[in-house]
């Protein structure tokens, strides 16, 4: 989050004031760096995206494996074809 220019200097005066009263509380809380900074800078890197690529080809090859090793749901027979009949006069 950026800061105007009147709220850093007042935070760098603030600063001031801490590093000549607690020298070590100041040395402390400067440990922590900058919070602008980014927290991570290597996750940009190849490898998080290999390893997503590898999990996403293990996962696409287990689901083609899935598929080709279960058997079909049985189909049902084809029915007969019905025993055609010859319609008989009514006698009557």
């Amino acid at each position: 989050m950026s800061l105007r220019e009147h709220e850093r200097r007042i935070l760098e005066e603030i600063e001031q004031r801490l590093s000549e009263e607690d020298p070590e509380l100041a040395g402390r809380l400067e440990s922590f760096g900058d919070p602008d900074a980014p927290a991570e800078p290597g996750l940009g890197g190849w490898k998080p995206w290999a390893a997503c690529g590898l999990i996403a080809a293990v996962t696409a090859a287990l689901l083609v494996l899935l598929f080709v090793l279960t058997p079909g749901a049985s189909q049902p027979a084809e029915p007969a074809a019905p025993a055609q009949t010859t319609a008989q006069p009514a006698e009557g």
